[in-house]
């Protein structure tokens, strides 16, 4: 991932799939609570300082950094890895 705007995309498709019966149009919070929930690990606080940038970016115009945040890329992967295992275990994280 060679950009944090390419890495939010992924992240982004990586959720869709992971996260079962998110509401259309979720939120990221709604997304990040129920990965948390599901015992995902991550330094989450590093994670959200990104996602703030992220928003700001996105639907401020702000600048973004060039950098990508380690905790982004490591979610991405992480979901990216692990959807289908638990898709078919059955154990992605709850729709509650």
């Amino acid at each position: 991932m060679s950009s944090p705007l390419e890495a939010f995309q992924i992240l982004d498709r990586s959720i869709e799939k992971f996260v079962p019966n998110l509401p259309v149009g979720f939120t990221w919070g709604e997304a990040m609570e129920r990965l948390k929930r599901s015992g995902v690990k991550l330094n989450w606080g590093r994670f959200e300082t990104s996602l703030n940038e992220y928003e700001a970016f996105r639907y401020g115009g702000h600048q973004m950094s060039n950098g990508v945040e380690p905790e982004v890329v490591r979610l991405a992967t992480t979901l990216r890895r692990n959807v289908v295992g638990y898709r078919n275990k059955g154990k992605g994280p709850s729709s509650d």
